[in-house]
């Protein structure tokens, strides 16, 4: 690939020869035939052998590369430019052989469907959809178009899924919630008849349990996305534009707003409400609703501020228990050595 077809397709001024490029390459592995992305000036120094191709904001004071594509910013650049080395796994187009399509699917043009996949009872799949192999779908699924699912994946009966919507390995989509009665003779189970709405532009990472509603519907908006390992119970409403990192759990019927960020191993309780652009620090238990545009931190979970404050005065809890000794010693004397022995 040519720097030139890099420079047509997404912008930004070349300077220097039109190179060949093989790869993208980190500064401090940079070979002559390799694209590299200098995100802050001064940090040339850690290309140690001559780059083919460098994106960087201006051309830095030490030639570090044979060509230069000057863009106002590298980093999205770069997100756009890694999108031409991808390399996925190649699948024959059209539907399998050997995979189940449920005579009444109605499948749209240019579907793949890969090896031992099962499509049931009236699902619709939409144009250029890719399914991998050992994919699961149900009955009366209506799935976008442009949508990856990934080996592995399950995806329950009367589940909807929008457009571009990207879902990886081993995750699982329309199981049932947990969701148990009570009573003396032991847990009686409440059936799940709900159903889970993917909207449009989401991506699931590996691993994750998304569980359909007990009455009515889990919901995932629009350009969520969502890290391995994560589990989201029935009823969960997620708002548009969230991300959670692995191993987030949120628990049935709570809504989290839009703009949402968590970090790993957050662990929300049930019927909650977290405000719009709120974050969630990493580890937090969140045991009551938080307001939008709040950070809150820690287990149990509150403001980030007064976490901070919490913490500071934990961490010096030693030192106030040998001043608190200092001065009973000081007030009381040998009476209190003789009742500490």
């Amino acid at each position: 690939m040519k720097a030139s077809e890099i420079v047509k397709k997404f912008g930004g001024t070349l300077v220097g020869p039109d190179i060949e490029i093989e790869k993208v390459s980190p500064p401090e592995d940079a070979t002559p035939d390799s694209l590299v992305f200098l995100f802050e000036q001064g940090k040339e120094k850690e290309i140690r052998t001559r780059a083919g191709v460098l994106v960087c904001k201006e051309k830095p004071s030490v030639d570090v590369a044979h060509s230069y594509i000057i863009v106002s910013d590298p980093r999205k650049y770069m997100v756009q430019a890694l999108s031409l080395f991808v390399k996925e796994t190649r699948l024959n187009p059209g539907v399998s052989n050997e995979a189940y399509v449920d005579p009444t699917a109605k499948l749209g043009e240019n579907v793949t469907v890969g090896q031992w996949s099962y499509i049931g009872y009236g699902t619709e799949i939409g144009e250029n959809t890719v399914i991998y192999p050992h994919v699961f779908i149900g009955d009366n699924v209506k799935i976008g178009t442009g949508v990856k699912i990934y080996p592995f994946v399950y995806i329950g009966n009367d589940t909807f899924i929008g457009n571009r919507v990207v879902i990886h390995s081993g995750t699982k989509i329309g199981t049932d919630g947990f969701g148990f009665l009570k009573t003396q003779e032991g847990y009686l189970k409440i059936p799940q008849v709900g159903r889970v709405v993917i909207e449009d532009d989401v991506e699931i990472g590996a691993n994750c349990a998304i569980d359909r509603a007990t009455i009515g519907e889990t919901r995932i908006g629009k350009g969520v996305k969502l890290d391995n390992l994560i589990q989201i119970g029935h009823n969960v409403t997620v708002g548009e534009h969230t991300v959670m990192a692995a191993q987030t759990g949120i628990a049935g019927s709570t809504k989290i707003g839009k703009w949402v960020m968590m970090g790993g191993q957050v662990g929300v309780a049930d019927h909650l409400e977290i405000g719009d652009r709120a974050i969630i620090m990493a580890k937090s238990g969140v045991s009551k609703s938080v307001p939008p545009r709040k950070i809150y931190e820690g287990y149990m979970a509150r403001e980030r501020r007064q976490y901070l404050k919490s913490r500071s005065l934990f961490d010096r809890l030693p030192e106030f228990v040998e001043r608190l000794k200092r001065l009973e010693r000081e007030v009381f004397g040998n009476e209190t050595e003789n009742t500490e022995k």
